[in-house]
């Protein structure tokens, strides 16, 4: 393990690149996937761009490069994904606390760390749209996390139905000669045949882009080395519902102007995975967050530290800290070599964060008087001793 962890990604894929081909599996298990029990991962890597995924770029339209997503919410039943994923857990690979199951992406984009990846883009955003669609959280399919021209045997192992019809929400899947191959995701099936797509890259600058993709060269717009295999349709029931079969509800907005983004607030209620999601996936008991994010005009708008979840304005409170108690000012009846009886217990602090003193019926005098503090009076003897630092409460002046 230390020796990976001195390795740069480049030096990790080159090691794997150079392994015979019958072992070239293992070598990637060894270096990039030791988190699973799982031999067939993802080992080809190779950099994808638009220009070189496209025979035609000009007819591509590609769009949306590295569009920023503010708020990170992506899909709300059914509503493309025109930016890129940031903090949401289904492009986070599990070693970061994430649900996603492939490898980090190179170059990396931290804030979605399965990208540039198309692997780690279109197994993260075909379970966003069942994870929404259902109201569920987790990676659905885990094993959607090999390489790219594997997909569709992969896919019908897990039960997932494929085929050569464009469906919203599919996974669309292209081997390649001597390569990886590429997937993407359908966004929208337009009038004409075509579809319009969302993707990433391995290796590309472009973490993140949308394009249209037609079909007049038999490869959906893709170059002679790519072979297009299949779609990838989601579940049945995720279908309907994103094909309007059962349209989701419209969700009621609900406040969101008292607090800003940055604000400590105490968080206690339900939470949920998207803004718009109609079920809770937790709920949060007495947290001290801050508001990370916000989303007017939503059922949840609200955003935590940590990605906790979306919740309403009603789950939080301002965070009051806890005010400073004002010291109690000491009783003039009592001065320096006053002369008392000690009535009453104290402490061996002037703090009371020591043992508890006692003495009582013995007759003392005041050594000091510690004004502020919770036993003010420190009592002891003549010899100047001390029995103990007491409350006026507890002494009785002669």
């Amino acid at each position: 393990m230390e020796e990976k962890e001195k390795l740069s990604w480049e030096e990790r894929i080159a090691r794997i690149e150079q392994a015979p081909a019958e072992v070239q599996a293992m070598v990637a298990k060894a270096y990039i996937r030791d988190d699973i029990p799982d031999e067939d991962v993802q080992y080809l890597f190779e950099a994808v761009t638009p220009e070189e995924l496209n025979e035609n770029l000009e007819e591509a339209h590609v769009e949306n490069l590295n569009a920023d997503d503010p708020e990170g919410i992506g899909a709300e039943g059914f509503t493309m994904r025109t930016t890129r994923p940031s903090n949401n857990k289904n492009y986070i690979v599990k070693g970061s606390g994430g649900w996603n199951t492939c490898i980090k992406g190179n170059p990396t984009y931290a804030p979605a760390n399965a990208l540039a990846n198309c692997v780690g883009y279109a197994s993260g955003r075909f379970n966003e749209i069942i994870n929404i669609a259902r109201d569920t959280t987790g990676c659905p399919y885990p094993t959607l996390n090999c390489n790219a021209g594997q997909f569709k045997e992969r896919a019908e192992k897990a039960g997932l139905k494929t085929g050569s019809t464009p469906k919203l929400g599919a996974i669309m899947c292209w081997s390649k000669d001597g390569g990886a191959g590429h997937v993407c995701v359908v966004e929208r099936v337009n009038k004409d045949g075509s579809v319009y797509t969302s993707e990433s890259g391995w290796g590309s600058g472009a973490i993140f882009w949308n394009q249209t993709r037609n079909n007049k060269n038999g490869r959906w717009g893709s170059g002679v080395l790519y072979h297009f295999r299949c779609f990838i349709y989601v579940p049945d029931d995720v279908q309907k519902a994103i094909d309007g079969g059962q349209p989701a509800p419209t969700p009621t907005p609900t406040p969101c102007d008292k607090f800003n983004i940055g604000d400590d607030v105490i968080l206690n209620g339900p939470i949920y995975v998207s803004s718009n999601a109609t079920k809770p996936s937790n709920t949060i008991k007495n947290k001290k967050t801050k508001v990370s994010r916000k989303n007017p005009g939503s059922a949840h708008p609200y955003n935590t530290t940590g990605d906790l979840g979306w919740c309403d304005e009603s789950s939080l409170t301002k965070y009051e800290p806890a005010p400073t108690p004002t010291p109690t000012p000491t009783p003039t009846t009592l001065k320096i070599g006053d002369k008392v009886k000690i009535i009453g217990t104290g402490n061996g602090s002037s703090y009371g964060d020591s043992n508890t003193a006692y003495g009582i019926g013995w007759t003392q005098y005041i050594l000091n008087i510690w004004d502020g503090r919770p036993y003010p009076y420190q009592v002891g003897g003549k010899t100047g001793d001390t029995t103990g630092f007491y409350k006026a409460s507890a002494l009785q002046k002669l």
